[in-house]
């Protein structure tokens, strides 16, 4: 089961096992802060020029950067959250769009009274969040790491490669996804469908690092896992980083999709890397 959880090929973006939500609490000591009527779970710790923000993967929250948040926060403040709905932050009425996910983090960067400049760490999901957040505010934005991000033109890339698989896939995933994500899942699904980003606004032109899991999968059960499917998103991956002038593509072999708790020095030297280059600027 957690293996099966490791993925979604329903959606492509790879789902974060759900472990990680059960593990121990991160070292950062969690708090919560009122957004609104909400109630918000956040961590934040460190000082310094940057402001570290955190956006975790589908179905996981603030407890999965724990290995990688302490590290950072040594040398920058650090903030990393759970969404509405996840982890001890309150559930919200409106409909779990990838937008309505990018504006309350506006409303929580307010209330948090986070000033930029910001670097952004997203993964899986949190990857599309954290460029739906840049595009939007570019001048806020110092740099981004995107850990094994979802991409967008991923789904019609394997469609192409073999349509039958990716519906097999779809079929047997939609049977496993908990309950309570299905409906983020329903409002999602259509946009990685299209291969279009919904959010307008070019990306700033900042120093940006890209890592992406080749780990080898001996007996593939899913489509997704299978090595020609792991090189399409790893060329994805790279094709993403090569549009900034400090951009960088790593391919590790050693980590599963949660890289930033198989591997995470890999991710905490690669915020390292963006602090630099944003300093050199």
């Amino acid at each position: 089961m957690k293996r099966l959880l490791h993925s979604l090929a329903a959606t492509t973006i790879l789902f974060a096992s759900l472990h990680a939500s059960a593990a121990p609490e991160t070292s950062l000591l969690p708090d919560k802060l009122a957004v609104g009527p909400w109630q918000v779970q956040l961590a934040s710790a460190g000082s310094g020029k940057y402001t570290v923000i955190f956006e975790s993967g589908f179905g996981t929250d603030l407890r999965t950067w724990r290995k990688v948040a302490p590290t950072v926060a040594q040398s920058a403040r650090v903030f990393s959250y759970s969404r509405a709905g996840y982890g001890a932050s309150d559930a919200r009425p409106q409909e779990r769009t990838l937008l309505q996910s990018s504006l309350e983090l506006d409303q929580l960067v307010l209330a948090a009274g986070l000033r930029p400049p910001f670097i952004l760490v997203g993964h899986s999901y949190g990857g599309l969040l954290v460029r739906a957040f840049a595009a939007r505010h570019p001048d806020w934005v110092a740099g981004m790491v995107l850990v094994d991000p979802g991409d967008e033109k991923f789904n019609p890339a394997l469609r192409k490669l073999d349509a039958a698989r990716v519906d097999q896939d779809d079929a047997r995933f939609a049977t496993i996804v908990p309950p309570k994500f299905k409906p983020e899942l329903a409002a999602l699904q259509p946009v990685l469908d299209s291969g279009v980003f919904p959010v307008a606004g070019a990306l700033p032109d900042v120093p940006v690092v890209v890592i992406s899991s080749m780990q080898r999968v001996d007996a593939p059960e899913f489509f997704l896992e299978t090595a020609p499917a792991r090189a399409i998103l790893s060329g994805l991956h790279a094709d993403f980083a090569k549009q900034f002038r400090d951009g960088t593509h790593i391919v590790t072999e050693r980590s599963g999709h949660s890289i930033q708790l198989d591997e995470p020095e890999l991710v905490v030297a690669a915020v390292q890397q963006v602090i630099r280059q944003a300093d050199a600027r």
